[in-house]
């Protein structure tokens, strides 16, 4: 958006104040910037350490399995696993951070008893038991990472648009008004020499006739 005031005492009124808000506005955008920033970092330096426990995690649960499958042999284990009984169900729900809503994946922590889970008791054993409760577990961390990501994803979206705005701002519009402003000033300035010289003549023409 191009702006263009005219060398006039209330044009220069409208400019001021305009080019006040500009700064305000690059100020408290700069700030909401930091803000977030540190959020980000927050949400990264967490990701970071929750992608680690995961890794520990599903390497605990893979031996789990492979001790079950030593014992009772891989096509049970198969079996139990393709006639487990479905998943909770997961709910959505909005988080503010730093007044910028994200969805929120929740997923029940609770899992089944042994008898509910759907894989017949007697051919398995309960180390198949164990790794199926583990693997319930697994997935409540699996949830929290996918809302990390999540919210790592929008802050990073919200962070580019908040810089796009204060560098236009203070590369674009501020000091197009401030050159505005000086031009502005010098002109009216010019205008009252004018006008005071003008005076002058006019005082000096009328002594003349007296």
């Amino acid at each position: 958006m191009s702006l263009s005031f005219k060398p006039t005492r209330y044009e220069l009124l409208k400019l001021n104040k305009l080019l006040s808000i500009a700064i305000r506005s690059s100020k408290i955008l700069q700030q909401r910037y930091q803000m977030l920033s540190q959020e980000l970092f927050k949400t990264r330096d967490e990701l970071k350490k929750l992608g680690l426990d995961i890794n520990k995690e599903l390497l605990r649960i893979y031996r789990l399995f492979d001790e079950a499958e030593e014992e009772i042999g891989e096509d049970k284990v198969k079996r139990a696993a393709a006639t487990t009984i479905r998943l909770n169900e997961m709910n959505i729900t909005w988080e503010n951070v730093k007044g910028i809503l994200i969805p929120k994946l929740s997923y029940s922590e609770y899992f089944p008893n042994v008898e509910d889970r759907g894989y017949y008791i007697l051919e398995t054993s309960e180390k198949v038991d164990k790794a199926s409760e583990e693997m319930h577990k697994f997935l409540s961390t699996l949830v929290r990472y996918i809302n990390l990501i999540n919210r790592q994803r929008i802050l990073s979206k919200e962070l580019k648009k908040i810089e796009r705005r204060y560098k236009a701002l203070d590369y674009v519009l501020i000091p197009n008004l401030t050159n505005q402003k000086k031009r502005i000033l010098s002109k009216l300035e010019e205008m009252e020499r004018e006008e005071i010289a003008r005076k002058k003549r006019v005082k000096e023409f009328l002594e003349s006739k007296i």
